[in-house]
């Protein structure tokens, strides 16, 4: 199982709507998408500082591992595409930050408004956990793919705060 690691900044915009960072995955896995920065850890790191470092290197921006939350444990399944692993995503949310975001080969990251955040742009399974995150619900979820872009099914398990 490949174990990746995401965050989603959140801020007050400057017409007081919360906003949330999120951008196109221009390549890999995922390009074409909108999602938050991260991606694999590196041997050695803890999925916090996996996502510090992706952050840096997709955004420019730096977070440190103590003001990231951990918001959700997601399993991804793919059965039907037998040359992709199973993926654990250790997804976090964070309100500190220095900078602002800057594109890179790998990511256009932007702060969009969290009310206007169009679903079908994303992964399919974003519909079935982020609104759960963005409430301030911790998410633990298995989800299984039919091929390589809709979901076939899920189970949401209680979370360990639950």
């Amino acid at each position: 199982m490949l174990i990746v690691t995401s965050a989603l900044l959140r801020r007050t915009g400057t017409d007081g709507r919360p906003e949330v960072l999120m951008g196109l995955k221009k390549t890999g896995f995922g390009a074409g998408l909108i999602n938050c920065p991260g991606g694999k850890l590196e041997p050695g790191e803890t999925p916090a500082e996996a996502v510090v470092r992706e952050f840096a290197e997709e955004t420019g921006m730096t977070l440190a591992v103590g003001d990231l939350n951990p918001a959700a444990e997601l399993v991804f399944r793919f059965p039907d595409v037998p040359e992709w692993d199973d993926i654990r995503l250790h997804y976090f949310t964070a309100t500190k930050y220095a900078g602002e975001p800057q594109e890179s080969e790998e990511f256009a990251a932007e702060w969009m408004a969290e009310a206007d955040l169009d679903y079908g742009l994303m992964w399919d399974d974003s519909r079935l956990w982020l609104p759960s995150v963005l409430a301030g619900e911790h998410v633990v979820m298995d989800v299984t793919y039919a091929g390589r872009s809709k979901v076939a099914s899920f189970v949401r398990e209680p979370s360990p705060a639950e």
